[in-house]
């Protein structure tokens, strides 16, 4: 009997299938091998999910978002010290915004690794594959392992 999956990992294997979709752009075979999850329901989540309107690069998106988040943190620092001496201080509404804007950030840094791994596997396959396809197979195998550990 298989192992049920809790529900994170559900969203982390669903988040994996996502960027399959999006970024190598591989089957719903071959994203359903790679996950262990169903041809329909890899279907299911691209279509609810609306993932064919997400292929594009994730790397410059999460880049731009960073940027964003850093220059409003950014502009809320600079409006604190631009107060008067003695009320330099962030109050109730800016404080919960600041603390979301941190929080969004290192989110955001956090979850940037995975799709950076997947990235620089990709590359590194794709190298591997015009000098050896044999061994390109079998670093695939490998590939595949430390993405899926990455993802528990």
């Amino acid at each position: 009997m298989a192992e049920r999956k809790s529900k994170a990992d559900i969203e982390k294997l669903k988040e994996y299938a996502k960027l399959l979709y999006t970024k190598d752009k591989l089957t719903h075979k071959e994203i359903a091998e790679k996950t262990g999850i169903s041809e329909k329901t890899i279907g299911t989540w691209i279509k609810d999910g609306g993932w064919d309107k997400l292929l594009k690069n994730f790397l410059l998106t999460r880049e731009e978002q960073m940027g964003n988040l850093l220059d409003e943190l950014t502009e809320i620092n600079a409006y604190i010290k631009s107060l008067p001496e003695g009320f330099r201080f962030a109050d109730s509404k800016l404080g919960d915004v600041r603390r979301k804007l941190v929080k969004d950030i290192k989110e955001l840094e956090t979850k940037a690794a995975l799709p950076e791994v997947i990235a620089a596997c990709k590359l590194l396959l794709d190298f591997t594959r015009k000098v050896d396809l044999k061994d390109a197979q079998l670093l695939s195998r490998y590939c595949d392992a430390l993405i899926k550990s990455l993802l528990k």
